[in-house]
């Protein structure tokens, strides 16, 4: 074994004559390192985007929905009769009224989803978490202005907490005042619409950032009690939403839900409200990395070459080899060698710069933003405010063993048409 690393050692070293066939594997371990790299982030990339969708979605939104066509009449009665059922894991049963509405400022006016929660609830913990200014708080306060005879009026608003994004884009904070219209609400009639009930003004109690645009620029957040108002719900709700401890069986106890409640009541996990999007980002993970696996072919493809033609240039010393004593089996074996070197050389380097390139990314991306003034990573297209990376070490360890397998079968012909010449023809060969 060890003049069969010295020769293959000896094969890749420059020569004092010919640099050609060193270039030829110069660039073969660059092929090799530039598709490990890039799978390394790339997959690393991915596998952020899932992590963080994921932690961000089941910190915001329920882990189960129960709910009722036309709005859940009884929310009491059907919390206590889930808690009556003795399921493990569940954390928290608690009401809430959700629906699609328009919040406008003196500035400007979006679409929102508009969630109406119990301000202690554990489903608004996430937000509570994440405040960015302001304070969480839902409940009524007396607001006192001047009519237009310059007498004091005294009035009830609620209070509204908001996204970042959204704040940003209705130009408002702490302490300033939005006006909310619901879908139910602009069913009155006109001179009602054109009174603007007291329930319809909020005060911005606080604003959120939660890093993930779909909610910082789309979710308002009232008390249940305004909510109610805004949707004309009288008691009902919209639903009840049930938090889990191990939210990977949200699907699971969904069904023993379904099976025990009896009909009458519609059930939606996590997993169904974001299915469809997950499983986008699966499937685009998977086409990405055979994407990307294809320069790691054309690398082997290169050593393939590199290989056969050293093959060919030492095809006499390869004949003195045999003549003295080398078998078939130790000359395949220089060939294969340096194949798996030239994949070790590959995978090392790619995989350093790989590694070091992820920990880096966001550090990259503003500074090319900086230099040219492009956003790399917009926010509005990409749902966060930076770039998210979770490196794997089952990909990055998938990916090591793939590149070297892949640079070894590379060798594996180069050998064969070593091991197959014939000492006299080799010591013939011009």
């Amino acid at each position: 074994m060890g003049f069969i690393g010295f020769i293959a050692q000896k094969h890749l070293m420059k020569r004092r004559h010919s640099h050609f066939i060193s270039f030829n594997f110069a660039i073969s371990i660059l092929g090799v390192a530039v598709g490990v790299m890039a799978l390394i982030v790339v997959l690393s990339v991915m596998s952020g985007f899932d992590k963080e969708l994921k932690e961000k979605i089941i910190g915001a939104q329920p882990h189960i929905i129960m709910e009722q066509a036309g709005g859940l009449e009884n929310p009491a009665q059907a919390k206590d009769k889930i808690l009556s059922l003795n399921l493990p894991g569940i954390q928290s049963i608690t009401p809430f009224v959700q629906g699609q509405a328009i919040i406008r400022s003196n500035h400007n006016a979006r679409g929102i989803i508009l969630r109406g929660n119990d301000s202690k609830s554990e489903d608004l913990a996430f937000f509570r978490e994440r405040m960015w200014t302001g304070k969480f708080l839902l409940n009524d306060i007396e607001v006192t202005n001047e009519n237009w005879f310059g007498q004091e009026k005294t009035k009830m608003v609620g209070q509204i907490v908001i996204g970042e994004e959204l704040a940003r884009v209705l130009n408002v904070s702490v302490g300033d005042y939005v006006s909310i219209i619901s879908p139910a609400m602009s069913g009155k009639s006109i001179m009602a619409v054109l009174k603007k009930p007291e329930s319809s003004l909020f005060a911005v109690s606080g604003i959120y950032h939660v890093g993930m645009s779909d909610f910082d620029s789309s979710l308002a957040i009232v008390s249940i009690r305004q909510g109610q108002g805004l949707y004309q719900l009288g008691n009902r709700v919209t639903g009840l939403s049930v938090r889990i401890q191990d939210v990977d069986h949200a699907d699971e106890l969904k069904r023993r839900l379904i099976f025990q409640m009896g009909p009458g009541y519609i059930y939606r996990s996590w997993m169904d409200l974001n299915r469809n999007f997950f499983s986008a980002l699966k499937t685009e993970k998977t086409v990405m990395a055979i994407l990307l696996s294809l320069i790691i072919l054309v690398a082997a493809f290169n050593i393939v070459s590199s290989l056969t033609m050293v093959v060919k240039e030492k095809t006499k010393d390869i004949g003195i080899l045999r003549s003295v004593g080398a078998t078939a089996a130790a000359i395949s074996g220089i060939f294969l060698l340096e194949g798996f070197l030239i994949g070790v050389s590959g995978v090392v380097l790619g995989a350093l710069a790989g590694l070091l390139l992820a920990f880096r990314l966001n550090a990259v991306a503003q500074l090319i933003e900086y230099v040219t003034g492009y956003a790399v990573f917009p926010r509005d297209i990409y749902y966060f405010d930076k770039i998210p990376v979770q490196i794997n070490l089952h990909d990055v360890t998938i990916i090591i063993i793939a590149a070297l397998f892949m640079a070894l079968l590379a060798g594996i012909y180069p050998a064969i048409q070593a091991a197959r010449l014939k000492p006299v023809e080799a010591l013939r060969y011009e």
